[in-house]
């Protein structure tokens, strides 16, 4: 099978079936992550020595019968503000380019544990857009260009970990959002990302922008690869005391669940209108699976008060 563009639960069905080998579907995305990955000004690392050897120790254990779970052999890659040990991590900017960390942050041990196969650190706008920026160029690896046209821009700050996943360049990534830093390459680069709720995932390892805006979460394909990943990399961390508690198990078998979603009043109508059938149809798929009810939003300055947090 050509594991390119497959979900993670279908790439995980077949390696647990062992007809896909862990090792060979690492080297796929490598060889992808070295040719294509300077297409899309992507990719800061290749970290191969890493990946080849987790991917060895995958193969061995499920070869033993010791499956860790639906992650287990499958290819990523971390935005660069993420602390892998034995890796730059230079957070985006070229001042840092050689900046080291001896231990890898929680989400990468998580994955880690979870039988994942780091295979790149992704690039980002600098300092996860820290310093301010209003041009797509704010990156010592050039502007992130979305695989949907090279005159597309990958949005930021995520912008590596949307162009790799849209590309086929990893099966999933993992990405940083302040504020809209997830879903806004998410959303250029046609792939899906998760936002967790603040506290659900541990940032200890990952480069501060914000300590109460800061989350960490999934891009991938689709909607239930990251409800996957989420599962993993999810929970209370003793390093991280803004890690919530609360427990979290994604469960995709509960589809007869109702869901209530609220609509700020308003919204079709201010959606622009190249965009406006696509906000529609959403809305329409949306309604399928449960029930609206229209709000209204206080008005208040949110941009200018964020903007005073950050």
């Amino acid at each position: 099978m050509n594991p390119v563009f497959r979900p993670v639960r279908e790439l995980s069905e077949a390696i647990r079936a062992r007809r896909l080998s862990p090792v060979v579907l690492t080297e796929t995305f490598l060889e992808r992550l070295e040719r294509l990955g300077p297409r899309y000004n992507a990719v800061v690392t290749i970290t191969r020595e890493r990946a080849l050897g987790e991917a060895r120790r995958a193969e061995g254990e499920i070869a033993a019968g010791r499956w860790r779970g639906p992650l287990h052999g499958i290819p990523y890659g971390a935005k660069d503000l993420l602390a892998a040990a034995g890796a730059p991590t230079t957070w985006g900017a070229a001042p840092l380019r050689t900046q080291t960390f001896d231990t890898d942050a929680t989400v990468i041990q998580r994955l880690e544990a979870a039988g994942a196969v780091l295979v790149a650190k992704l690039a980002m706008v600098e300092l996860a857009g820290g310093m301010g920026y209003r041009q797509p160029n704010a990156s010592f690896t050039g502007p992130g260009i979305s695989p949907w046209g090279a005159d597309a821009w990958s949005g930021g700050s995520s912008s590596g970990s949307g162009s790799a996943v849209a590309a086929g360049l990893v099966p999933f990534a993992i990405g940083s959002e302040t504020w809209g830093s997830i879903l806004s390459p998410a959303a250029y680069c046609g792939v899906t990302g998760l936002r967790p709720t603040y506290g659900r995932v541990s940032r200890h390892g990952a480069m501060a922008l914000c300590w109460t805006l800061d989350k960490l979460g999934p891009m991938a394909l689709t909607a239930d690869d990251c409800g996957l990943v989420l599962d993993a990399i999810a929970g209370a961390d003793p390093a991280d005391p803004t890690a919530a508690a609360r427990s979290y198990r994604y469960d995709p078998g509960d589809r007869g669940r109702r869901f209530r979603f609220a609509l700020v009043r308003g919204t079709v109508e201010a959606t622009e209108p190249d965009v406006r059938g696509v906000v529609e149809h959403a809305l329409d798929t949306l309604g399928a699976l449960g029930s609206f009810k229209e709000i209204a939003l206080p008005d208040l300055p949110y941009e200018a008060m964020a903007r005073v947090i950050l």
